[in-house]
């Protein structure tokens, strides 16, 4: 192999291994080169990272000017087996969760309204006084009715109205014909009247009359209704209907 071949091999593998590299060489006749053995030397100047070196490459002589342009291009591609950046996984997500359904759901009842809301004033203390003498004697206290609260002041009313004190009405017939129009069941049935200007002393005479106590305290009435109307000759009226569904 020839000297100038071999020079050229090296400046290219030089060329190759700087980067980046810019090279430029130009000529002008004697010049800007020396002549030897009919071959030109051009100086080159190589520039990478700010900084400059100098060195020659022969060409081929002639005469004239001639200018030489050296271009070469280096594309960098990743080194097989350099360990790349770490890329973090994303943080795993929980399944969204489904609610479950509920088939047929259990349906609570509502309970019972409150004594409170049912009753009046005079009502709710003379419902009082009644499970009092209940619950002294160990037995259950009686749950007010509606219904039956209903039809007692029914009752009380008409006996205002219509000027007489019995169990039987000219209006409704019995309170037990009352009770089965208004649908109300039971097994066993009774009912109290008294007149009194207040609710202690229609409480009093109700327990000093046996017939009265005993439907007061019968173990087997469990609903008790109660109505009280002002009027009439008494002061007050007071009906009092109980019954039985056990």
């Amino acid at each position: 192999m020839s000297k100038s071949k071999r020079f050229l091999i090296i400046f290219t593998v030089l060329c190759l291994l700087l980067f980046p590299v810019t090279a430029f060489a130009c000529s002008s006749g004697q010049s800007t080169g020396t002549s030897l053995e009919n071959k030109i030397v051009i100086p080159v100047s190589l520039q990478q990272g700010g900084e400059t070196q100098r060195t020659w490459v022969q060409v081929p002589g002639s005469t004239g000017v001639r200018k030489i342009s050296i271009t070469y291009r280096i594309q960098l591609r990743p080194v097989p087996g350099t360990p790349s950046q770490p890329v973090t996984p994303p943080a795993p997500q929980d399944p969204p969760v489904t609610p479950p359904l509920l088939v047929n759901p259990p349906v609570t009842p509502p309970p019972p309204p409150p004594a409170a809301t049912v009753l009046t004033a005079d009502e709710q203390q003379m419902w009082e006084l009644v499970n009092a003498e209940r619950t002294s004697r160990g037995l259950k206290a009686l749950e007010v009715h509606p219904g039956l609260v209903k039809l007692a002041r029914m009752k009380s009313q008409d006996m205002i109205t219509n000027n007489y004190f019995a169990h039987q009405s000219p209006t409704y017939g019995s309170p037990f014909d009352m009770m089965r129009r208004e649908g109300i069941t039971y097994r066993y049935a009774g009912e109290n009247l008294a007149g009194s200007p207040t609710v202690e002393r229609a409480h009093t005479a109700l327990m000093d009359s046996p017939g009265h106590r005993a439907n007061i305290l019968n173990p087997n009435f469990t609903h008790i209704g109660i109505g009280i109307v002002d009027g009439g000759r008494y002061g007050k009226m007071f009906t009092q209907m109980f019954i039985g569904v056990n």
